[in-house]
Order: C-alpha cells, then structure tokens, then sequence
C-alpha cells in the first residue's frame, strides 16, 4: 500500500547537505525539488547537514524508489557516520567544491570513490566537472552525465521596494564566506577603482561560514564607508538586490557552475568573473560576460563596462539570451528525468541505458 502522497515508481528521496541556509546547495536542491514536482515527481528533501535522521525518515529511506544525492564527498561522510545500506538505486550530483577541490585529496577521493562505486549516475554542471571525475575515476566515466543548472529566482518578498545597494559603480559580490570564494582578492583593485570612481561601492552577500573571514569581513565594513556585508538573503528577496547594482563579480578560486553568475545575467546584469573552469562554463569572454586572470585585467574590463555603454548593453542582451537557450528549468527538469527513469528500470531490467 502506498502512503498518502506517494506515486507509484515516482517517489525521490533527495539529500542535500543544506536547504535552511542560503548556500549554493540549498539553491540548487531547491531548484531541483520544485521542477521535479512541477513534472510529477514525489520529492521529498532532507538536509544531512542540518536534520536529525529519524525513525521517520528511515520509513521513507524504504518506500521511496530512488535517492537523488547533492554533494559527493560530504554525503560519503555522512552515510559512513550512519552506517546506511542504500538499498535503492541512487544518482550522485557533483555540487562543485568535491570535484574541484575533494579529488585533489586521496582521502577524500577514496571516500567519494565508495559512494561512487554503486551509484546509478553521476551528474555534473560542465563537461569539465565530467573530465575530472573520469581522470581520476576512468571506470565511472561512462555513468557521468551533465546537467546544467538552470535559473531559479523566487518572486520577491518585501525588499522590492527598499535600497540595499547605492553608489556608482556598484559591484556586488554573491559569496558565502569561506576560502575558496577568495573574497578579498579584488580589494586593492577596489581601492584604486574609488580613486576615480569616488561614490564606488562593494558589497558581499552570503552565509558567514568561517569565522577568521568573517571578522576581517566586519573589520573592514565597520572602518571603509564604501564596503558592505549584508549577510544571508534569501533566495526570492535576490532579484532586487540584483536589480540595483552595477555589476555582478566572481572572485572565487573554483566553482562548479555559480548559480550568481546565472541569476546576474538573467537578471541583465554584467558579470566579471575569474577565469576558471565553473566560471567559463557559462561566461564567453566578451561575448556574454568579461573573465580576468588578475587584478589588473579585471581593472581593464572594469573600465571597458564603464566607458563603452554600447558593448555594456551587448554583453547584457547576450547574456540574457544565453540563459533563454541554455539554462532553463524545463531542459534541466527532462534530463534528470531520463536520468531517474533510467535507474528506476534499471533495477528492474539491467541492461537499459540513458542518453543524455
């Protein structure tokens, strides 16, 4: 018998490591939920980060028909602690930082590798999250699918109205506080920017997620009138925040495909992003947005935004156009689709495959 909500074949259980803090992980697994729903599927989310695992949840853990996991190295972690047996078929998604950065670690590798190994599918945002996972694990190459993220922005609550962001040319800088987001390493481009641009402004959003950056984060907000930290926004109060700056950067030292970057240009807002692999995944350098490798060609691209409205406006426009073809929720929700029929079956028959 079916419980009350549950769709015979239809049933997800979906790990992500976070769903109450406004992380990157909680924005995608939100995302995922919601189009999975919208196309009939049963979802149900629990957050191994942030939730107790119950009685209850060990319940739906049996009925449902397959897990759909966020986050490869953090969920092996999590499952050794609980000693789970995955008794369902289950589709991994990379969420960025462990292929980037976990893989470079064998004991890290080693502990994504026994999730890994039975995994149904692996999915990842660019061709260069799937390079990496078969350099290092080349017998899992032929599950590895990519799956863009797709652009996700809630209605806004009550900030529509209000001015968070002021000052000419205001950069914001979506980035939860942690090592890899490198949030400082525009500051001396930032300082001689204000130079010539006196009313600049720079502002961060994101969780504060580690302790030493946030108090040099405070220190400088408290002591430079220009330099703003506004903490965690959720999700549906982003589109004017977006809407009131002037560009939109990504400082960080790797991403597996930044949701910002997506929302920004969607929006219609310039990006200026580092040159890495997660970041130019999306961005063609002066086609769609502008990508520098130091400090001083990010001031170079800086000044051709400021001083060249006409090609401001080209960036923008196709920007906005790259995410109508290549980022939306319809195409993201059909390919995961396929993904989860093809498990689903495959534990009934073997020998099915998936074209993606």
């Amino acid at each position: 018998m079916l419980r009350n909500g549950f769709k015979r074949g239809k049933n997800i259980l979906f790990f992500t490591p976070y769903y109450l803090q406004s992380r990157g992980n909680a924005t995608t697994a939100k995302r995922i939920e919601q189009g999975m729903q919208l196309a009939g599927w049963n979802v149900l989310v629990f957050a191994y980060e942030e939730e107790e695992w119950t009685e209850e949840w060990q319940r739906r853990f049996e009925e449902v028909d397959l897990y759909h996991v966020l986050h490869l190295r953090r969920f092996a972690s999590w499952l050794m602690r609980h000693k789970l047996n995955l008794t369902k078929p289950y589709v991994l998604t990379s969420g960025g930082t462990d292929v980037n950065e976990d893989l470079k670690d064998p004991a890290a590798a080693l502990l994504i590798k026994s999730v890994a190994d039975e995994s149904c599918a692996i999915t990842v945002f660019s061709e260069d999250g799937k390079e990496k996972i078969a350099a290092v694990f080349p017998e899992l190459a032929e599950r590895v699918h990519v799956i863009a993220q797709s652009i996700w922005l809630p209605e806004a609550n009550n900030r529509s109205n209000t001015t968070i962001i002021s000052g000419y040319p205001s950069f914001l800088l979506p980035a939860g506080l942690r090592p890899v987001k490198d949030v400082f390493y525009l500051w001396e481009a930032m300082v001689e920017l204000r130079k010539t641009y006196t009313t600049l402004s720079f502002t961060i959003i994101g969780a504060n997620l580690d302790n030493t950056i946030y108090q040099e984060v405070k220190k400088r907000s408290e002591n430079v009138e220009w330099f703003h930290y506004l903490g965690e926004i959720p999700l549906n109060d982003m589109t004017p925040i977006y809407k009131q700056c002037d560009i939109v950067i990504n400082t960080s030292l790797s991403e597996g495909q930044p949701t910002s970057i997506l929302e920004a240009m969607y929006v219609g807002k310039p990006v200026i992003a580092r040159r890495i692999p997660g970041n130019e995944s999306i961005i063609q350098h002066t086609k769609n947005g502008l990508l520098f490798n130091s400090t001083d060609e990010f001031l170079i691209e800086v000044k051709t935004l400021l001083n060249y409205p006409k090609k401001r406006e080209r960036i923008v426009r196709a920007g906005q156009d790259y995410i109508q073809t290549h980022h939306q929720l319809e195409q993201e929700v059909s390919l995961y689709s396929k993904v989860y029929k093809h498990c689903i079956e495959k534990a009934q028959k073997p020998e099915v495959k998936v074209e993606t």
